[in-house]
């Protein structure tokens, strides 16, 4: 499992997620029409879960391709790290 999760970070949903480290690896997540993102993220040292959503349910398809729940979640571990 833990090498099928680090695949994800290299060549994956969560390419963006990668940054060099002991080990990364993670998961990618949505609901249906795009209400909400996930994003739950592994390195050596911690376990970090990112979620982006409103607090009454709309699409969120116009950032979906920023992906902004791994960058948010590649910036926080990249500083505890």
């Amino acid at each position: 499992m833990r090498q099928l999760f680090h695949e994800t970070t290299l060549s994956g949903t969560a390419r963006k997620a990668y940054f060099p480290t002991d080990y990364i690896s993670g998961k990618t997540g949505t609901t249906n029409v795009v209400k909400d993102m996930w994003f739950v993220g592994l390195t050596a040292n911690y376990t970090t879960w990112v979620w982006i959503g409103r607090d009454k349910p709309s699409k969120l398809q116009s950032i979906y391709s920023h992906t902004p729940h791994v960058l948010i979640w590649k910036d926080i571990s990249q500083t505890a790290e």
